[in-house]
């Protein structure tokens, strides 16, 4: 019989570093393998993936497939061990209703964990943050959601639940979710740092500035990321490392602009500029990169800053 194996579905790039971070995390301690389920359709997600196979990066035990554009429900089954980055997941939540893990490891699709942990520990359902104001939810969705938190919570409350983030040990989200009986990992992301592409791509001398997907989301006009990005460019020649769900027409006319330089970054930006050597001067809007490229530039002297989209338009 083949060994039994913990299977890992990960949707995003973050998704994908956050069950490395686990794997290596867990080396020497873990009875079985990771099996890394990644989704399909997400180009960045796809080359990430391939990336590390390539180079043989895989903390022992693990092992990368062949990409899946929906959760292969045969794979995650009822008693089995389940690795997943995104509770908030239609495909998660719809597999979560029919089979239930024995046991499941939550890893971080950035700074939402929080979200999660709030909304976990007042017992309301697991859905996104609206988008749109007044935006209904539909039925089934819902439905979906609530039946998801109630999962989650008798897991945790069986001590079958664990999550391994990059969250400080002291950050309130970790207190409620270990209040409801998840056991907590932490990693500072050594894994990236020692696999990451050192920022081989971004010119020395050049602020780094991140792009954003507050574009594609409406959340904000192209107009005010372009007034953004130009100021910046006004004080020195920039870098900038577009979102990967930027507008492909957008961020050619960014290429355009006098002092900007777009370099596509082909995988995470933590990993992209994991490793760096030298201290990297970077700029972003609100984003998880704020928080995770503190830690992946941890000692390199660094800086990561808040941009400010006021100080641009005025």
């Amino acid at each position: 019989m083949p060994r039994p194996c913990t299977t890992a579905w990960v949707e995003s790039p973050l998704q994908l570093l956050g069950a490395l971070e686990h794997a290596a995390l867990t080396e020497g301690e873990r009875e079985r393998p990771i099996a890394i389920v990644p989704r399909a359709g997400d180009a960045q997600l796809e080359r990430t993936a391939t990336l590390v196979h390539e180079r043989g990066g895989e903390p022992e035990g693990v092992g990368i497939g062949l990409e899946r554009r929906l959760l292969p429900w045969h794979r995650f089954a009822a008693g089995g061990d389940w690795l997943v980055g995104d509770a908030f997941s239609g495909l998660v939540q719809a597999r979560l209703a029919r089979a239930v893990p024995e046991r499941l490891v939550l890893v971080d699709d950035g700074a939402i964990t929080r979200r999660l942990a709030r909304l976990l520990a007042a017992g309301e359902p697991l859905l996104r943050p609206d988008r749109r104001p007044g935006e209904r939810v539909p039925g089934l969705r819902r439905t979906l959601a609530e039946a998801t938190t109630r999962t989650l919570r008798a897991l945790a409350e069986e001590g079958r639940l664990e999550v391994t983030t990059y969250l400080d040990p002291g950050d309130p989200a970790v207190a409620l979710l270990e209040g409801l009986g998840a056991a907590v990992r932490h990693h500072r992301f050594a894994w990236t740092r020692a696999h990451g592409l050192a920022a081989r791509d971004v010119p020395a001398g050049r602020r780094v500035v991140l792009g954003t997907a507050a574009v594609a989301d409406r959340t904000s006009t192209p107009d005010e990321q372009r007034a953004l990005v130009l100021a910046l460019a006004r004080a020195g020649r920039i870098a900038y490392l577009p979102h990967r769900r930027e507008p492909e027409w957008f961020v050619r006319a960014l290429a355009r602009e006098r002092h900007v330089e777009v370099i596509a970054p082909l995988v995470p930006v933590e990993l992209a500029l994991g490793g760096a050597a030298r201290p990297l001067d970077i700029v972003s809007r609100p984003s998880s990169a704020l928080e995770t490229l503190q830690l992946v530039l941890e000692g390199t002297g660094s800086r990561v800053l808040l941009a400010d989209p006021l100080a641009a338009a005025s």
